[in-house]
């Protein structure tokens, strides 16, 4: 793709006011849009652009299928929003959906048995719980609010994608990592559940290395995902009904917690042939 040309600056941000306020997109995804929309525009005029161009750019790229889909999105949004007309444009790349990677309830036991090795093992003792006990996604975690966890009901109140409320019960294993980590937790005054050790709001970063240090040390691999898709995966394997499922992950249409049904599935095949092969010769 060979086109010259600047974004400006203050189109951008306010496309990305636009994004917050109107769309109610959450900040992670903002971010992802203006550094997508940065990156491919610095070599191009936003306005005056062939979007096929665009797309044989982020399709030589050698990113996967998800984030050239993400990518295209920023750039027509972008486009729309300066008034240009997007009807003609390319159809936007199909992306596979795969199935999510989950531990069985067995590996997740380990894991969460094993003991923590950091400076701050409480705390990451009850990242862990809220990313597996309660499903949250790694963004919810580091935002959850002090005000916002009812110790009392055994409620919170998650802030997920598009500013999206929604309530989420916790066990006693969470109860007690939250009074544990209460007597560990730095002073200040901020009005986050987890934070650093400097005060400050836990990164996804730090969550996400604590996650894969822990993974590590029983010899599996997971990342923060893994733990809420184990989450939804074990409910389901419960009997929890699908919708109250999708309830508590947060997700706006039941398609996509439905994916877990054909995680269910496939476990189940396996299963059945594991089975079948143990108690026949042929």
């Amino acid at each position: 793709m060979r086109c010259s040309g600047t974004v400006s600056m203050t189109q951008l941000a306010d496309f990305l006011a636009y994004l917050q306020v109107e769309k109610g997109l959450a900040r992670a995804t903002i971010q992802a849009y203006e550094s997508d929309i940065l990156a491919v525009l610095s070599q191009c005029d936003c306005r005056s652009v062939d979007e096929t161009a665009v797309a044989d750019y982020l399709g030589n790229r050698g990113y996967a299928k998800a984030t050239v889909r993400r990518k295209w999105t920023a750039i027509r949004l972008y486009r729309q929003f300066l008034g240009v007309d997007t009807a003609a444009s390319p159809t936007m790349p199909t992306v596979n959906r795969r199935l999510p990677t989950v531990l069985t309830q067995d590996q997740m036991q380990v894991f969460l048995t094993q003991p923590i090795v950091s400076r701050t093992p409480k705390r990451d003792g009850l990242m862990l719980a809220l990313l597996y006990a309660c499903g949250l996604r790694v963004s919810e975690v580091a935002q959850l609010r002090s005000e916002h966890v009812d110790m009392t009901e055994g409620i919170m109140r998650v802030i997920g994608k598009g500013q999206a409320h929604r309530l989420v019960p916790f066990n006693g294993w969470v109860r007690t990592c939250l009074l544990d980590y209460a007597c560990e937790r730095p002073e200040g005054g901020a009005p986050y559940v987890v934070l650093s050790s400097q005060g400050r709001p836990v990164t996804r970063q730090t969550i996400y290395r604590v996650v894969v240090r822990q993974a590590a040390q029983v010899g599996c691999v997971a990342s923060p995902h893994t733990l809420r898709h184990s989450f939804a995966t074990h409910l389901l394997e419960k009997g929890t009904h699908l919708r109250g499922i999708q309830t508590l992950l947060g997700h706006r249409s039941i398609q996509t917690t439905q994916v877990y049904t054909h995680l269910d599935t496939k476990q189940l095949k396996s299963a059945y042939q594991r089975a079948w092969e143990a108690n026949n010769d042929t």
